[in-house]
């Protein structure tokens, strides 16, 4: 039962850092794609011809754009990596839980025989008691 448990918070957490890791992806694309229009020098479509102001407006635009895109990759990558950090701490956690867990319970089969063992010793003529 608690290898389950731990199953399916690793599936959880895989989930949460694969979602991360898309938002990632679609913002490096983004920003490649902003960063070669404004290379190409891109011009406002259907600005008037001559119109530098328009044309220094639009690059701006990009730039802000890029920039945004940037800080919202750089925020997804801190908290990619510390979901990351949080997954192998929940993770090793669960390990030496479930490792106690398994001692515990060797320890409590040894201890029931212990005191059946007594039991049997001190009441020798006690017929189906459940101990």
């Amino acid at each position: 039962a608690h290898g389950d448990l731990s199953r399916r918070n690793t599936v959880g957490m895989d989930v949460d850092v694969a979602t991360f890791e898309a938002r990632a992806e679609e913002a490096e694309r983004r920003i490649a794609a902003l960063e070669l229009k404004i290379s190409e020098g891109a011009t406002v479509p259907a600005a008037p011809a001559g119109d530098a102001a328009a044309g220094d407006e639009f690059k701006k635009k990009f730039y802000d754009q890029l920039v945004a895109l940037r800080l919202e990759l750089g925020k997804s990558r801190v908290e990619r990596a510390a979901m990351i950090k949080q997954a192998e701490e929940d993770k090793a956690r669960i390990e030496m839980l479930e490792e106690e867990n398994t001692k515990m319970g060797y320890r409590i089969k040894h201890l029931v025989r212990a005191v059946r063992e007594e039991m049997d010793k001190k009441y020798p003529n006690a017929k189906n008691v459940n101990r």
